[in-house]
């Protein structure tokens, strides 16, 4: 594989790795300034062509966030929004706390939770996201593939295909076996529970996002001949 196409494939897993970042901080962080600021700043200079993959997501997440900030009472009201929708403190009867076993109806011992552990692991992280509490939190899995993604750039730009080749193999494995395995099914439920445009506009983005990078992965897979299964070159201009 020439320099050129190792330089293609390491920009690539850097945009894919600042996209899963940016959703990341949708989930954990507070709706403040300055964080706030920034995803304003990072949106403006995104493509919000609503013909592009993430293109209206993208324009409608902008536009709330705008309009939020505008209102005197719109921080307070992302800051109620996001607890009752992602904190998982205040989550109702009708909305699963945001773990992917809470999601499935499944124990927090569970093999699946185990398995999520495992991951990290074996990614050579040990006690990933602990700060965030359980290892199966939405914020926690969505960092853990914006890890693996930036493992697989830094992998290209050493022109090394096979180390990229393993990195990749986990993000397929990991967003296959458990971030499609519940985030777009419970992005919808957190749509019909968010009051807020900004937050219903943020998982909107976030359950795109998820499927766009299941066949963005794929594309990826089969320009390096790997076994077919999961491409990113279009998400949040990061």
């Amino acid at each position: 594989m020439n320099a050129a196409v190792n330089a293609e494939l390491a920009d690539v897993a850097k945009r894919r790795s600042s996209t899963w970042w940016l959703l990341s901080r949708l989930v954990i962080e507070q709706p403040q300034d300055p964080w706030l600021g920034e995803l304003e700043a990072v949106l403006s200079t995104a493509d919000v062509d609503p013909q592009l993959p993430l293109g209206l997501e993208s324009a409608l997440l902008l536009n709330a966030l705008r309009t939020a900030r505008l209102d005197a009472s719109g921080l307070t009201a992302l800051a109620v929004d996001r607890t009752s929708v992602l904190a998982g403190v205040l989550h109702k009867k009708e909305l699963a706390a945001p773990f992917e076993s809470s999601a499935l109806g499944l124990d927090m011992n569970s093999d699946l939770v185990m398995d999520v552990v495992q991951c990290y692991q074996e990614a050579g992280l040990v006690d990933f996201g602990l700060e965030q509490g359980p290892p199966d939190y939405l914020g926690t899995e969505l960092r853990f593939m914006s890890v693996l993604a930036y493992q697989e750039m830094l992998a290209h730009q050493a022109a090394d295909p096979g180390l990229a080749a393993q990195w990749l193999g986990m993000q397929r494995h990991f967003l296959d076996t458990h971030v499609l395995n519940w985030v777009p099914e419970h992005c919808e439920r957190l749509s019909s529970m968010a009051k807020t445009p900004f937050y219903r506009a943020a998982v909107a983005l976030l359950r795109a996002a998820c499927l766009l990078d299941q066949s963005d992965l794929k594309a990826i897979a089969e320009q390096l001949r790997l076994p077919v299964s999961n491409n990113l070159t279009s998400e949040v201009g990061t």
